[in-house]
């Protein structure tokens, strides 16, 4: 008998549980939650990438290579984001090369998490692809001296 009340009682905690977790789960983002600055690395990590976009649909990218391995001498990719949309969770956007060295690149994905953007960029002409996450700039920033200061206060 205490076998069955213990594995009753266990089920009923499982199911307010889920109840309780669906209900916490996040509204899914629209496009006018994306706009602004969004900042991460590439998978491999050997490029950084800033992402803005505007409450039109456009915008711009940027990647670079951080200092350290020598594809940081190429420089900085610039792109205009021509337009960007969002249907279904997926997110799909047009960019246009403008600076010289720049080649011509696809970018989508899904929204992922919380705040993130799960992305894929890929070359057009020559056959390459890298995933991407990225995450909005002022959180990172946010978090970072939150965390710079809780660390400063201890070495006092």
């Amino acid at each position: 008998m205490n076998l069955l009340r213990f594995t009753l009682l266990t089920l009923l905690l499982f199911v307010a549980h889920a109840t309780v977790a669906e209900k916490r789960k996040p509204a899914p983002q629209t496009a006018k939650d994306l706009a602004g600055v969004w900042i991460g690395f590439d998978s491999d990590d050997l490029t950084f990438t800033r992402l803005e976009l505007s409450a039109d649909s456009t915008g711009y990218c940027a990647r670079v290579s951080p200092p350290s391995p020598t594809l940081h001498s190429y420089g900085a990719d610039v792109y205009r984001v021509d337009s960007w949309s969002v249907k279904g969770g997926e997110v799909i956007f047009t960019l246009t090369p403008i600076s010289s060295n720049a080649d011509a690149v696809y970018l989508k994905g899904r929204l992922g998490g919380i705040a993130s953007l799960d992305l894929e960029i890929g070359g057009l002409n020559h056959k390459w692809k890298r995933a991407l996450e990225l995450n909005p700039e002022a959180r990172i920033q946010a978090s970072n001296q939150e965390t710079k200061e809780a660390i400063d206060a201890i070495r006092k």
